[in-house]
């Protein structure tokens, strides 16, 4: 089996001590037509999850990732499962009112059972209680009534005078939360479906669906041929342009530290904006904390800034020992807090799921069992709030903000771009501006060989910047990933950047 090279370099890959970010291939490639009932396009949570609920009521189902099973965003999340709001009580409630507010927690306490009942004891799963607090003593009020109203919702919350971790004035407590090995749990699914009878097919790469019905779309020069499609790449992979602009893209990033004095085993997380969230990384190993935050607007910001704002938080609460390893994973935020689930907007048998922010785990499995219902003529807990053909009222002013972003990358096109000395990059640098006189993306890997690709991202068009932590070219448009030498990584775009230069310049690098 081949291995391919995942989107992160999380613990969970290089747990045994290495960078390593390949993982092995266990499924074959499509290499000849393929028919089926439904498609799912995506092998994470969610494509997995949905391939579990339709074998269960007798579909016929084939998944089809990408890359290999873990190489996405699940195999780079943290592993925290909850059903706090991630947005806030208050926040759930003013969106869905309490009642349906009281639905949308019970559908992620149910996702955690389901979970559970999956595992079987496997994959680290292990029951905990969560803690949301403030580091400021002025905000107990706030939280006092935030804890009340997630009583309400149905969560087992006990208020806390104090809550144990460092520098935390006021909080709660909620119960009955848990932590899991992402990477092990998105394995063991495939392993379900595949024993259930449901086919896998890696590195193949499947074609967005945009016709009104599609009965086909292409995959590896082949076809696969269904009744139903089922979109489930935590990203929108459709042609609604609808969907983008609700779901923006959004980087976190997460560090393995080592520490001398550990909290309790728990998950936390605070109220700030962006927050800090902390779990322990396993049972067997107490000391050794996953720690995350710092997030931002993918292809903004500075992410080597990121990684520096986290590692400071992480050395002001613990005493650290060693940073084991440090990643970061792409996450689509929904400008009216709540998920899309269900058929996609102007088509008649495309059903997505995205918008999951940082809750995959738990959404994304909920999200099986909606659209699975939903497929099977189904009636389901709020259909039409998640439905994606929602008209997110609430989140106007928020997409309005969230576009400026893309507006002003989309004008870098015409804008007079920088000139580049390509001699003057160092390992590990690149830059997009004028190189020899051609509109280039630029960056010398830390091997000392050079690449210059076209800066415009072939998904639509957006300008391409350089992720000097994790090497990658990405796109603040839609969320676009590529490689060091153009190759497609991730998110909606289905071919590589466009070379501009006929190959890649290796030089020799001083090591002064």
């Amino acid at each position: 089996m081949s291995d391919t090279l995942a989107t992160h370099r999380s613990w969970w890959i290089g747990r045994n001590g290495s960078d390593a970010r390949r993982l092995e291939s266990c499924y074959p490639r499509v290499q000849e037509d393929i028919h089926t009932r439904v498609a799912i396009i995506g092998g994470g949570i969610t494509g997995l999850s949905t391939a579990l609920e339709l074998l269960e009521r007798g579909y016929d189902v084939a998944v089809f990732e990408s890359a290999v099973i873990g190489c996405g965003t699940t195999g780079g999340s943290t592993g925290h499962i909850d059903a706090h709001p991630e947005g806030g009580t208050s926040s759930l409630s003013r969106v869905l009112g309490l009642n349906k507010a009281r639905q949308a927690v019970a559908l992620r306490l149910d996702a955690i059972d389901a979970v559970e009942r999956r595992v079987n004891g496997d994959c680290e799963f292990q029951r905990l209680p969560a803690y949301f607090y403030s580091e400021n003593p002025d905000d107990a009020n706030s939280l006092r009534e935030q804890g009340e109203l997630a009583l309400r919702m149905g969560l087992n919350v006990d208020q806390l005078a104090t809550v144990p971790y460092p520098n935390a004035a006021c909080g709660y407590r909620i119960d009955d939360m848990a932590r899991i090995d992402s990477l092990a749990y998105v394995k063991h699914l495939a392993r379900m479906v595949s024993d259930r009878g449901g086919r896998i097919f890696e590195n193949s790469l499947v074609a967005g669906p945009v016709e009104t019905r599609p009965e086909s779309l292409d995959v590896n020069g082949s076809k696969v041929h269904f009744d139903e499609v089922v979109v489930a790449v935590h990203c929108n992979d459709t042609d609604a342009l609808y969907l983008y602009l609700e779901t923006p893209p959004y980087q976190s990033y997460v560090l393995a530290a080592r520490v001398s004095d550990p909290p309790p085993d728990a998950l936390y997380w605070d109220n700030a904006n962006p927050y800090f969230y902390t779990r322990r990384a396993s049972t067997s190993d107490p000391k050794l904390l996953l720690i995350g935050g710092c997030d931002h607007r993918t292809g903004t910001d500075d992410p080597i800034e990121a990684e520096r704002r986290l590692e400071e938080y992480a050395r002001e609460h613990f005493a650290v020992e060693e940073i084991v390893c440090r990643w970061s994973a792409e996450l689509f935020e929904p400008t009216d807090g709540l998920p899309m689930i269900g058929k996609v907007p102007g088509k008649e048998n495309v059903w997505i799921a995205t918008g999951f922010s940082g809750i995959g785990l738990t959404w994304g499995t909920a999200a099986g069992g909606l659209l699975a219902r939903q497929i099977n003529g189904e009636s389901v807990p709020l259909e039409k709030d998640l439905s994606p053909s929602r008209f997110g009222v609430l989140g106007l002013a928020t997409m309005a903000a969230e576009q400026m972003t893309t507006a002003v990358n989309l004008a870098e096109r015409i804008l007079p771009a920088s000139t580049i000395n390509p001699h003057g990059l160092k390992p590990g640098e690149g830059k997009v501006g004028m190189v020899d006189g051609v509109h280039a993306a630029i960056c010398r890997d830390h091997a000392g060989c050079e690449h210059r690709l076209s800066p415009i991202c072939t998904h639509m068009g957006g300008v391409v910047h350089w992720n000097a932590a994790a090497r990658t070219w990405d796109c603040p448009v839609h969320g676009g990933r590529f490689t060091a030498d153009g190759r497609r990584l991730y998110g909606p775009p289905e071919s590589p950047l466009e070379a501009v230069s006929a190959k890649p310049v290796h030089i020799k690098i001083s090591e002064e």
